[in-house]
């Protein structure tokens, strides 16, 4: 299986867990990546979780 980051393009982030054809990778970068079947399904992202709004000042 070859992945690339899609956030920083690195060739070859590591594999932490696989269940099924489900893998889990990590890249240099940091970036989380969830691959199924050899296709980037998902990966994580911002988040404004937690940060207080100052939109309404």
């Amino acid at each position: 299986m070859s992945v690339n980051c899609p956030s920083c393009d690195w060739p070859a982030p590591t594999v932490v867990s696989a269940h099924g054809t489900v893998r889990y990778l990590r890249c240099v970068c940091g970036q989380w990546l969830i691959v199924d079947d050899g296709l980037v399904v998902a990966t994580t992202g911002n988040s404004l979780f937690g940060r207080r709004d100052t939109s309404q000042r």
